[in-house]
């Protein structure tokens, strides 16, 4: 019997347990040759306080750091982690003449109380039983309840005064962004922080978000340069092989390194790792055995003669159904703004392939993943405009053209540029510019 999907692909149903019983081969070869010898970067210090970051607003001082796993089972004595909690470090320095409240659900809208985490550990503590007490479980209990609430920050910041203490998040294993929100009496205050956890080696990290080129050797481009720049790229990025064309240039994102990637970032999108053995041993175990692993690698892909610059993906419940993109700097500004460009897609499973032996497979439908990232940023309130040109090329069901693993694909031809602004651009201040327009999606023909 043989399973055909709607995309006209044919499959029987040995072709999908020959994928599974070589998607476990894999599993076994990586596990050959990883061993016990892989391992994730280590954290150099336990010191994190030396490295929290501080904003000021007037009179305000607050300063904020993220904990690594390594930093918060050395500071608490428990694996936090492994229970999914990731504890945020603060000091609120009000010296302003009123009191002001901190929006914990700012920092994280699910946030774990410190009776929570105690709960989670109270087997921990066993060390500080009382042995006349029968009670065994509510000493240990208290013990914990004891430890995490005395080191939790106070919600209440009077004048002239200064808090500390910690807010238990749920885990970010990449990058953490999160901000804190302080209101008072006909006042608010907002304070902003992005922070990469210790320990995580991302593809940026290489070479940096903004120094891919001398400052001589960037052109600043207006708004019709910039199209005219953009229409000009080459269709497609390069396979590994550096020759052949892969998926589609059909993003463009405008703005500085930091400011792109907190947008995503806050939009849950994760930054991937870089390819060591480690990681490709947990990318290979997540699809077999249906783990999540939002922070797995991605394959290099080449334009401008270099893999990309940064990655980042929402990985759905395995590392086999995600959306994933790949941004490069180029060598031009639009206004004084970097300009990303980018390849976007959608993996919707795996498949053998000549290649790579196993790859993603992607949704042939292009242009949905062009859609999903456009509404994600237009729903992080910083997309100041919005535009079509023309670029990619079109292909059709009836002509599709391929990726370098041999998948077919369809596209209107167009890329998407997406300018980010500063402050809030809520969805009915969005500029349109008035390029090409994507159509709707045709209906298909009845069978």
């Amino acid at each position: 019997m043989a399973v055909n999907n709607k995309f006209g692909l044919l499959f029987s149903n040995s072709d999908i347990r020959w994928v599974n019983t070589i998607r476990v081969l894999v599993l076994v070869c990586f596990l050959s040759i990883v061993g016990c010898t892989s391992s994730p970067p280590q954290v150099e210090s336990l010191d994190y306080l030396a490295r929290a970051e501080t904003q000021v607003d007037g009179r305000v001082r607050v300063s904020a750091v993220v904990l690594s796993p390594q930093e918060s089972e050395s500071s608490f004595h428990v694996p936090l982690a492994k229970k999914n909690v990731q504890p945020i470090w603060l000091k609120i320095d009000n010296q302003e003449d009123k009191t002001f409240f901190l929006m914990a659900l700012s920092i994280d809208p699910e946030y774990f109380s410190p009776s929570e985490v105690a709960w989670m550990f109270k087997a921990y503590d066993e060390h500080s039983l009382d042995e006349e007490d029968d009670s065994d479980e509510k000493v240990s209990l208290d013990s914990m309840i004891d430890l995490f609430l005395n080191e939790s920050i106070s919600v209440v910041v009077p004048p002239y005064s200064t808090v500390t203490g910690y807010v238990y998040t749920n885990l970010d294993p990449g990058v953490k962004a999160f901000a804190v929100e302080l209101f008072g009496e006909r006042d608010v205050l907002l304070f902003d922080f992005v922070q990469l956890v210790p320990g995580f080696s991302a593809d940026f990290m290489k070479t940096g978000l903004d120094h891919q080129y001398p400052p001589d050797g960037i052109r600043d481009l207006d708004l019709d340069g910039l199209r005219q720049y953009i229409e000009a790229l080459p269709c497609c990025v390069l396979g590994g092989d550096q020759k052949t064309p892969g998926d589609p240039l059909n993003l463009i994102i405008i703005g500085d390194g930091a400011h792109v990637l907190t947008t995503l970032v806050r939009r849950s999108w994760d930054l991937t790792e870089t390819m060591r053995n480690d990681t490709m041993w947990r990318t290979a175990a997540s699809s077999v055995f249906g783990s999540l692993y939002r922070t797995s690698p991605v394959s290099a892909l080449y334009f401008f003669g270099r893999p990309q610059d940064v990655a980042l993906q929402k990985a759905r419940h395995t590392v086999n159904e995600r959306n994933h993109l790949r941004l490069w700097r180029a060598p031009v500004n639009h206004d004084g703004q970097a300009v990303w460009v980018g390849q976007i897609s959608r993996d919707i499973g795996v498949k053998l392939s000549s290649k790579t032996v196993i790859t993603h497979k992607i949704d042939p439908v292009v242009d949905e993943a062009r859609l999903y990232i456009t509404l994600d940023v237009a729903a992080s309130q910083t997309l100041r405009s919005v535009g079509y040109v023309k670029g990619v090329g079109y292909s059709d069901r009836e002509t599709p053209r391929f990726n370098y693993t041999k998948d077919p694909y369809y596209t209107d031809g167009l890329r998407v540029i997406l300018i980010l602004g500063d402050g809030r651009h809520p969805l009915d201040s969005i500029e349109y510019l008035p390029w090409e327009q994507p159509k709707g999606r045709e209906k298909l023909p009845d069978n």
